[in-house]
Parts: C-alpha cells; sequence; structure tokens
C-alpha cells in the first residue's frame, strides 16, 4: 500500500471514528489497534502526548516521518475549534486523488519504459553485429543520464526545489509535466485555504500557514509576498495577481467568492477544477501513450 492510501484510509477511519461520537484520544486507539508498522508507532506517540497534556498537532509534528506538514497544519487549525473531523475528512479525499495520480502517473510509464529497453537491447545487437559497440554505448550513457536526471528533478529534486529557486521555477515551468505540478499545488493551496477561510483564520494568516505546505520554494515565496500584501490591508485577489504567477482563473473566482462573501466555497471549487483537471490530462496522456 502506498503512502498516500495508508494516509488517506488512516483519515478515513478517522473522520468515521469521530462523526460516530469516539473523543480524539479513543479514536486514535481504535486505530492503534488497526494500523501496522511505522504508522501505527507515529499513532502510539500521538496517544502518550494528548494523556501528557501535548495537543495532538504537536505530537503529530513530532512524526512528520508519517504525517505530511499539511495534514499536521490543518489539524493545528481545527483543533482550535474542536473540528477535527473537517481536517480528517479533507485530507482523506486529497490522498485519494494523490494516489490515483500517481497510480496513473506509473500506468503511464510502464509502456514507454518497455520500449526503451527494447530500443537499447535492439541497438546493442546492431553495434555487435557492425562494430559500432563503443559508439552504441556512449549513447546509451547519454540516455541513462537524461533518465537519471529526469528521476531526480522528480524525487530528489522536491528537496533541492524547497532550497532553491532556479529547481523550483525549472519544475513548474517544464512542459507538460509543469502545468501538473503547478495545478497539483494550486489544489492544496486552495482546499487549505478554504478551511482555514471555514475555520474563521485571517487571509494573511492563512497565506503563511499553506506557505509550510508548499513543496515548491517558487511558489512558496510568492505565497508568503502575498501574505505580506495582504496584511497591508489589500484583498486576497489582488495579493495574489501581484504575484504574476498565479493563473487568472482562480483570481476571478477568488475576486467573486469576495463578491458574494463566499471566498471558502469558490476556493473549494477551485481545488476540485484543478484536480479534475489534472485527472483530464494523465488519461489523455495514457490514452495517446497506449496507442
Amino acid at each position: 500500500m502506498s503512502r498516500y492510501r495508508e494516509l488517506a484510509v488512516f483519515c478515513r477511519k478517522m473522520n468515521n471514528a469521530l462523526n460516530a461520537g469516539f473523543d480524539i484520544e479513543k479514536a486514535l486507539l481504535v486505530m492503534k489497534d488497526e494500523e501496522r508498522g511505522l504508522l501505527r508507532t507515529a499513532v502510539s506517540d500521538c496517544i502518550g502526548g494528548l494523556r501528557r497534556g501535548k495537543a495532538l498537532s504537536e505530537s503529530m509534528r513530532n512524526n512528520e516521518w508519517v504525517f505530511t506538514p499539511e495534514l499536521v497544519n490543518l489539524i493545528y487549525i481545527t483543533e482550535q475549534t474542536g473540528h477535527y473531523d473537517i481536517a480528517f475528512k479533507r485530507m482523506a479525499v486529497r490522498f485519494e486523488q494523490r494516489d490515483e495520480t500517481s497510480r496513473k502517473i506509473m500506468q503511464a510509464a510502464i509502456y514507454p519504459s518497455i520500449v526503451l529497453i527494447v530500443f537499447i537491447g535492439s541497438l546493442i545487437a546492431v553495434a555487435a553485429v557492425w562494430h559500432f559497440l563503443p559508439q552504441a554505448l556512449a549513447f546509451i550513457g547519454i540516455i541513462f543520464a537524461v533518465i537519471f536526471g529526469a528521476v531526480f528533478l522528480r524525487y530528489g529534486g522536491q528537496k533541492l526545489s524547497r532550497k532553491s529557486l532556479v529547481v523550483g521555477n525549472v519544475l513548474i515551468h517544464a512542459p507538460f509535466c509543469g502545468r501538473i505540478i503547478m495545478q497539483s499545488e494550486l489544489a492544496d493551496l486552495a482546499d487549505n485555504m478554504a478551511v482555514f477561510y471555514s475555520c474563521g483564520v485571517s487571509p494573511a494568516k492563512a497565506l503563511r500557514y499553506c506557505a509550510e505546505s508548499v513543496r515548491y520554494e517558487a511558489l512558496k515565496a510568492k505565497v508568503l509576498q502575498a501574505a505580506r500584501v495582504v496584511e497591508r490591508g489589500n484583498p486576497l485577489s489582488d495579493a495574489l495577481e501581484a504575484q504574476h504567477i498565479f493563473p487568472r482563473d482562480l483570481i476571478n473566482f477568488l475576486r467573486s467568492g469576495e463578491a458574494s462573501g463566499n471566498v471558502d466555497g469558490m476556493l473549494g471549487k477551485m481545488a476540485e477544477y484543478y484536480r479534475q483537471d489534472i485527472q483530464n490530462r494523465l488519461d489523455i496522456a495514457m490514452t495517446l501513450i497506449r496507442q
């Protein structure tokens, strides 16, 4: 089971337990009996923290190798009102969508990988027959170097991009995958902002909380700049527009929400729109690959 699937199941079970009338400690005790491995260890630590008088978010933050920063931040906000179920329900849906996206990306990568392996094998066979083996091996080395670079940017580059504006900008503006990365980040940002708005958190403070969950430094810097603009008394839509990185449709939806007093509702719709667009793009890519 993938990490996102495991967290989705955990959040879904927690939401069900809380809706059934369990308090947070009782719900965690139920999860402890059902979970295995690292998640069970983290849940046990959270139970111990609650019994020592710690807030749940504090104990979860000490186990960020299991719980993601955005989940911890949502718990921190919603525990001010006691509505833990809101955070767990939102995150269950989000983790399910991420797991589905990751699964589709893996499926889309299988066919090109097989074609590449067959191509390399054929190239080596032809080169051996025609005595061009050194040149062929050099060409194959270049291919593997490119693949290694792509894998590094996809996985290891995420950590580097948190500290490098250059790497973050390259990833966000890359063809096709850059659009998916940006929409994924915007969907999470809009969803988090919607929760914070519904809990009565000020826009500037909500943006600062959201910035902690942004994975790419290039976008995180813009979110923090927007927070400073909002602190000077400007509307959220104007603050985001001034950063020249957020798309026009997000700005327009926000302006509609500010005019109608339904900002959290509009943010929720934008999150759904972006996630659906990601799924549509991945479906199209998989169809083209299979053909």
